[in-house]
């Protein structure tokens, strides 16, 4: 009886440590959320709680209602999908044959591969290399340099590993040759990995900032955070047509924070299963 009650104290304690934590980790977020539709003058002079004082959609009015928004949004759509498909095929023609130990040389192309993980070029050398490629002020050069991260490509070698050999020689004797494994049997049984890596990816990319101010000097072509962050400024803001008036500064910050991460909010709920199992690393199944 008395280990049974120290269980039931455990338990007691470990839920509540586990939802203070989840409240603690929640909280930035909704006070975010809850800022952005609360009227634009009331946060300076009444403060904030849990919810809005005065409910306005007044930030969002404006911020949706600015057209360079929906050209930042496109291109960034363009960088994330295409910037994560090309991530993807080059991580997966990487990280299969290396996850093969009769590779002659694995050991040399893993060793100079995981060296780039510990030291890089920098941004001079990188600037020049795109700017020799000619793709200063295109999207591709927020899609190509940098298309493979190398911890996720060791997670999905980890992951190709798994598979059992005995599927892989009796798919050899009836003749299949590497493609048709890699793309009939191996990725089948890794949509756990793939989902996972793939949704960091995709994060990756739909955030990026530093690149798009270095390499693009058309506006037409600012991806969504580039804009956004032009958009807080308060000297735009004032000089767009009196927003001072109708908004302010933190109200758009805050508006522009939810706009920026709902899509990712919206797409991980149906990608959440597999992500979970592709992070464990775990057995794969038939």
């Amino acid at each position: 009886m008395t280990t049974v009650k120290r269980w039931q104290w455990f338990s007691v304690f470990n839920y509540s440590l586990f939802v203070l934590l989840g409240i603690l980790m929640l909280y930035p977020f909704w006070y975010v959320l809850m800022y952005s539709f609360n009227d634009p003058i009331a946060p300076s002079s009444t403060g904030l709680n849990l919810y809005p004082r005065v409910f306005s959609l007044d930030t969002y009015k404006y911020v949706l209602n600015q057209k360079f928004l929906y050209v930042g949004f496109t291109n960034s759509i363009i960088v994330t999908v295409g910037g994560t498909l090309i991530s993807m095929l080059l991580t997966i023609g990487c990280a299969y044959p290396l996850s093969k130990a009769q590779l002659k040389g694995r050991r040399l192309f893993f060793s100079v591969i995981f060296f780039t993980m510990l030291f890089s070029g920098g941004l001079i050398p990188t600037y020049i290399l795109v700017s020799k490629l000619n793709m200063v002020n295109t999207l591709w050069a927020l899609m190509v340099p940098g298309a493979v991260v190398v911890y996720f490509l060791i997670i999905m070698i980890k992951f190709f590993k798994g598979i059992p050999e005995e599927l892989i020689e009796s798919a050899k004797i009836d003749g299949a040759n590497d493609m048709y494994i890699l793309f009939r049997i191996a990725l089948p049984l890794s949509k756990a990995v793939l989902a996972a890596v793939g949704l960091m990816y995709a994060v990756m990319r739909w955030n990026e900032y530093l690149p798009g101010i270095i390499y693009i000097n058309d506006s037409k072509k600012y991806v969504l955070q580039v804009i956004l962050n032009g958009m807080l400024n308060e000297e735009t803001l004032a000089s767009s047509g009196g927003a001072s008036s109708i908004t302010s500064p933190e109200s758009v910050k805050m508006a522009a924070v939810i706009l920026t991460i709902l899509p990712i909010v919206m797409i991980y709920p149906f990608l959440q299963k597999y992500f979970v199992k592709g992070m464990l690393i775990g057995a794969v199944k038939g």
